[in-house]
């Protein structure tokens, strides 16, 4: 059958198969879990081929906090909708081993982040269109904040004297002990420097949410 000839269905379909035949690379790393991934760039390229082969225009929009994206051909059109979410720019914790000194900062501009909000979006609405399998992603995601197992308590550095002064402050009675056994330790001096940071950058958080 003629490729202007098919109807929609059929050259999604085709475009499907061609595309797995194609051997795209993935060139997206999760360094953390050890998997790969696609990146928009690894497949929108040939898809592009695909889709004008087969006449096939898309459509992604953003709006109503829903994205969508839109395939047409002709007269017929086939819509896939996610719900959108507009996350905060995540925030990373600065800690400066001279002084003590920690701080939260943006960990890009919140123009960046809704510009990879943007494309995050479009990648999966794409992989579910077109039927492009990713891999255990969700098996393979980022659990390190769930990881209550003993740590290596030297990978990192000791507690240095500012961040033990602060959360002995922080910490006394019921809290302490809870604290020492969530992180398999001791006393409050055989916490990582690591894992002392991201605890009192939690605590300069909640104490500017109290401010507010």
């Amino acid at each position: 059958m003629e490729e202007n000839k098919r109807n929609l269905n059929e050259s999604i379909i085709a475009i499907r198969v061609e595309l797995q035949n194609s051997k795209i690379k993935k060139s997206g790393k999760n360094t953390y879990a050890g998997f790969d991934y696609y990146e928009l760039a690894d497949f929108l390229p040939k898809l592009n081929e695909l889709m004008l082969k087969e006449s096939v225009n898309d459509i992604f929009k953003i709006e109503n906090e829903e994205a969508t994206l839109t395939l047409i051909k002709a007269s017929e059109s086939q819509v896939y909708k996610m719900p959108f979410v507009l996350f905060e720019t995540p925030i990373n914790t600065k800690y400066d081993s001279k002084t003590g000194e920690v701080r939260q900062v943006k960990s890009m501009q919140d123009i960046q982040y809704l510009g990879a909000l943007n494309t995050y979006y479009k990648r999966y609405l794409y992989l579910n269109a077109f039927g492009i399998t990713d891999g255990e992603v969700i098996d393979g995601m980022d659990n390190e904040n769930l990881d209550v197992k003993p740590q290596n308590k030297t990978t990192y550095g000791k507690i240095t004297p500012k961040q033990l002064e602060l959360l002995q402050k922080t910490y006394t009675g019921d809290n302490l002990k809870k604290l020492l056994e969530v992180n398999n330790i001791e006393k409050l001096e055989d916490m990582p420097m690591k894992k002392a940071s991201e605890i009192i950058g939690k605590i300069i958080e909640k104490q500017k949410g109290e401010e507010k």
